[in-house]
């Protein structure tokens, strides 16, 4: 009888660790955020793999720190199945991975090592027993329970009793509190559906609910154009004082789980917005503290200022992980000053900021009569000025001696980018006041950039375009 028993409880326990129901030994709350130099060890394995029933490698892209580009693994998969792949994101950060027609996001911990499974006959399959990519390490069972259950737990979901016709209509006749109430109920309401969810390990329930209470905080932002809708009315609603105190109870980024929602640089960005409407400083990790000063760096520099001594010593002391990246981009800028002081090819060029009306333009040609001219209406952030510029190059080339070629711009470029990049723009520089440039832009009915004016060698204007007409345009205005 006491073998049977035995017998029977073997089998509950198989059956419930099969239907995900042991979830209290599961990881039971997200770690904080890891910083490390040692790369993310993938070790995988596609069960059942034949190399002609599917490709042959498995690629993982991620972003690293603040850089546009996004760094791609390439594992190939082996003839039994297996693959291996390193990936070096310096942070715990999320990472897609692209195998067959499937693409699939977890997050990685560097200096970890990840196994990965792959069932194909399982991948696409609703409700499935099993999961299809099932993961180990330190943070498995959140990855597993990510892959396996993120469409079934769509953040925006839980605003579906506030949207549509009805939803709309049962906010009508709410004061602005009541608003706000209303939405933090959805909240309280879907926090408890998730964390009565047996399936769901502790870390992935964490990583849940911090999606709700950031979808849950832009909605009580919204609370104008929201009620204006639900009472069909084109009159604003008050704010009413304290309206925003709910966040330092709240807390939408106190939890190491929101920074693992989204790649960890947006999500540092992201909580930095929400301190002006909670009239306070709202609470974060301390280990997003490396990663908070780095990016105050990097932004520093990306507006032209160079890093001083203390703040390189204090970039390498906080954050070393991140420290190289930053003062690569250092000494990137440092190398484009030299540069600049280096150059021959521009010159900078003033008119007196007084100057109105058509006299801004009599001005700027003034000193270029005895030769065609070719002024161009810039700044240094627009893509297509540049492009321009670009292309311009053979003819500015063919006509060298023959023709000029003055740039004007205003405020709207910054003073410091403007000076670093016009040592590469060959011409004579001018950086008008914000009247002069839109009187300028007016005068030839143009509102956008890139606006060109030819003029001919006596001081006539020939020709505006708005948008780069062309090499061929541009050589036969400054040709006449």
């Amino acid at each position: 009888m006491l073998n049977v028993t035995m017998k029977h409880i073997f089998l509950v326990i198989a059956l419930l660790a099969s239907l995900g129901l042991n979830a209290k030994d599961r990881l039971g709350e997200l770690p904080q955020i890891k910083y490390s130099t040692s790369p993310t060890v993938v070790k995988g394995k596609v069960k059942g793999y034949k190399a002609a029933d599917g490709p042959a490698l498995v690629l993982f892209t991620y972003t690293v720190f603040v850089s546009n580009d996004r760094d791609s693994v390439v594992a190939p998969i082996a003839a039994d199945g297996t693959f291996t792949a390193e990936l070096r994101t310096l942070y715990t950060d999320r990472v897609d991975m692209h195998w067959a027609d499937t693409v699939i996001t977890f997050v990685a911990v560097p200096a970890d090592e990840m196994g990965l499974t792959i069932t194909p006959e399982l991948v696409g399959v609703a409700k499935a027993k099993r999961p299809a990519f099932e993961f180990t390490g330190s943070i498995g069972d959140f990855n597993t329970d990510l892959v396996r259950y993120s469409r079934e737990f769509e953040p925006v979901d839980i605003l579906k009793p506030i949207q549509g016709d009805e939803g709309i209509k049962s906010l009508k006749g709410m004061t602005v509190m009541q608003y706000r109430d209303r939405v933090l109920q959805l909240y309280d309401d879907a926090a408890r559906k998730v964390d009565a969810d047996k399936r769901l390990c502790g870390a992935y329930k964490e990583y849940v609910k911090a999606t709700y209470k950031y979808q849950i905080v832009i909605k009580t932002l919204l609370y104008n154009t929201t009620l204006m809708v639900a009472n069909d009315t084109d009159t604003p609603f008050k704010q009413p004082e304290g309206y925003y105190g709910y966040l330092t109870s709240f807390q939408p980024f106190a939890s190491p789980a929101f920074f693992y929602t989204m790649h960890l640089a947006q999500a540092v960005a992201t909580s930095n917005l929400f301190g002006n409407y909670a009239g306070q400083e709202l609470s974060t990790p301390a280990s997003v503290a490396p990663i908070r000063k780095a990016l105050k760096y990097a932004s520093s520099v990306s507006d032209y200022n160079l890093l001083t001594d203390d703040e390189i010593a204090s970039l390498k002391s906080e954050c070393p992980e991140l420290a190289p990246i930053v003062l690569r981009y250092n000494d990137d800028l440092k190398a484009r000053i030299e540069a600049a002081k280096q150059s021959k090819g521009y010159k900078v060029c003033s008119i007196d900021a007084g100057l109105k009306g058509e006299d801004v333009f009599k001005a700027l040609i003034a000193p270029y009569k005895g030769k065609p001219l070719l002024v161009d209406f810039w700044a240094t952030w627009c893509g297509p000025c540049r492009a321009a510029m670009e292309t311009i190059k053979p003819v500015k080339a063919e006509l060298n001696g023959k023709a000029n070629f003055i740039y004007i711009t205003s405020s709207s470029s910054p003073k410091r980018a403007w000076e670093l990049t016009i040592p590469d723009i060959h011409g004579d520089h001018y950086y008008v006041t914000d009247d002069q440039y839109s009187t300028l832009l007016n005068q030839f009915e143009s509102q956008s950039i890139p606006t060109y004016v030819t003029v001919d060698s006596n001081g006539n204007i020939v020709n505006h375009y708005i948008g780069y007409p062309g090499n061929d345009v541009i050589k036969a205005d400054l040709s006449k």
